[in-house]
């Protein structure tokens, strides 16, 4: 039902007043804009019935934020839900995102993944302007287990600074205990499972880390060497042979997103030394691609080196349309850096998706395409 409100929202083409509703029997809140909407009948994929929600009659939403109580009985208030009892689940979860706007986003997705269990890490793009800033903060100082980093770094669409966004958040978790895995997000990603239903996925994986893996294509910087010896890559080299220090990375392309057991971080943070290595999308699934390094939770790397093959991952789903720059093959007809802008119309799909998120949703579109 969230899921629902939130991508039917996220493109809204005009503005008018909102403010959140709520009653004490409910657990969930939903903005005055959607209480009306049935979900049921769009996830069904009533085609006739989305269609009143589409083009020009997109639903608006407003970011008045100065209407937005922010005292931390608010914001517990929103994010807790009320007279609800949540079970404890069998593997708490580390949420890692890196932001920069959208404070209204973000704190839905924490209610809509939030469990004294899991934790929230926001890493902050040092550009992003101040109301936003102090409003992650006050956040992170409401409830215990949100963690908004002090620091702040200028990071891009290009990729500057991502790997090192996350990083830190790792350095901080690992001194945490009690959670299993640890997710890499962007700003835009979207939760699409319940809580209990990503605890049972990780319970699944035991311990693999879910990856994207593919072959690079143009990035790599022929004039730098790429040996674990020149790039310094592990903490303590007088255990390695020389011959394994020789060894070069065979690097590899995936997408930011990923998920990564406890056991996994807790390598790169105190085993390897990976600020220097990698833009964005090369970062973790390099690691994961090349075998010899026995990164904790990685699995063979024999399709990539034999045949060249993809492998994919369930942590996030996107819909690629890169030849497809008027958006035509995209159920809203937006299209941003070849991702599909996700809107009502991707709903019936999405809720097929075994995937734990999904990328883009923006809001509202016209500040990207205006």
């Amino acid at each position: 039902m969230l899921v629902c409100t939130m991508v039917i929202f996220s493109m809204a083409p005009r503005m008018t007043m909102s403010f959140w509703s709520s009653t004490k029997n409910n657990i969930l809140w939903r903005r005055k804009e959607t209480e009306h909407l049935d979900c049921g009948r769009v996830l069904r994929n009533d085609k006739k019935y989305i269609e009143n929600f589409t083009g020009d009659n997109r639903i608006s939403i407003v970011t008045n934020l100065k209407y937005l109580d922010m005292s931390c009985d608010a914001i517990q208030n929103r994010i807790i839900p009320f007279n609800f009892h949540l079970r404890p689940l069998k593997v708490g979860v580390v949420f890692a995102r890196v932001v920069y706007k959208d404070y209204e986003f973000l704190e839905k997705q924490v209610q809509m993944s939030y469990h004294p269990q899991n934790i929230f890490c926001f890493f902050i793009d040092s550009k992003s302007d101040s109301d936003f800033k102090w409003r992650m903060r006050r956040l992170g100082r409401c409830l215990p287990n949100i963690h908004v980093m002090d620091e702040e770094l200028p990071i891009d669409s290009a990729g500057h600074n991502m790997n090192m966004a996350h990083y830190k958040c790792m350095e901080k978790m690992v001194k945490i205990p009690n959670w299993g895995y640890f997710v890499l997000m962007q700003n835009h990603d979207v939760i699409g499972k319940t809580v209990y239903e990503i605890s049972r996925i990780f319970e699944i994986l035991d311990g693999a880390n879910d990856i994207d893996i593919d072959k690079e294509f143009g990035r790599i910087e022929e004039r730098f060497e790429w040996d674990l010896k020149t790039l310094r890559l592990f903490r303590d080299e007088s255990i390695y042979t020389s011959s394994f220090l020789n060894s070069s990375l065979r690097i590899s392309k995936g997408s930011v997103q990923g998920s990564l057991s406890r056991e996994a971080v807790e390598w790169m943070v105190k085993t390897v030394n990976p600020r220097k290595y990698g833009v964005d999308e090369q970062w973790i699934s390099t690691f994961q691609a090349n075998e010899f390094l026995e990164m904790p939770g990685h699995f063979t790397d024999k399709c990539l080196k034999e045949t060249g093959n993809k492998t994919d991952f369930i942590t996030r789903w996107s819909k690629w349309s890169w030849s497809d720059e008027m958006g035509e093959k995209c159920g809203s007809k937006y299209v941003r850096h070849g991702v599909c802008i996700m809107g009502i119309e991707e709903l019936p799909v999405i809720a097929r998706m075994p995937n734990i998120m999904f990328n883009k949703v923006l809001i509202p579109y016209e500040k990207w395409f205006s």
